[in-house]
């Protein structure tokens, strides 16, 4: 006894993906607005950007890009294009992400070690997959 067709589960699916795209662009929008509200306050507070002030702000633009290359990957994956390229740039932003906002820590050989190997293995596989044309020259999915 089927429960539900096949029609009714992707119909449900689609509906999904559309709501998480765009509780995505909600997010991106909040995240802009984060953006405004910190250079207002950090600026407010000391009558100027303070390094720390200036390296929070752009920690909050790095995720709110991080977030729309969420959103990009999530239209493309409901037009069924391949998303492989995509998904790579929203991984180096996040990694970048972390080399930008890098701290001096006592474990700081390690981060930097890891933050290395993870922009090595997203740069291998950028090269690897535009070398078997799954992406073009600038890291988009081949149509």
């Amino acid at each position: 006894m089927k429960l539900f067709s096949i029609d009714t589960i992707n119909k449900i699916v689609v509906y999904i993906e559309g709501a998480v795209t765009g509780l995505l662009v909600v997010l991106a929008a909040l995240g802009v607005v984060d953006i405004v509200i910190k250079m207002l306050e950090v600026t407010r507070a000391d009558g100027f950007m303070t390094p720390d002030g200036i390296t929070r702000t752009i920690d909050t633009v790095l995720v709110v890009f991080i977030v729309i290359e969420l959103i990009r990957i999530a239209l493309a994956y409901m037009q069924h294009k391949n998303v492989i390229g995509t998904v790579l740039e929203a991984g180096l932003v996040a990694v970048v992400r972390k080399l930008v906002i890098f701290e001096s820590t006592d474990q700081m050989l390690e981060k930097a070690l890891a933050l290395a190997v993870l922009i090595l293995a997203v740069g291998i596989t950028w090269y690897l997959l535009r070398r078997g044309q799954l992406c073009d020259a600038n890291g988009h999915h081949a149509e």
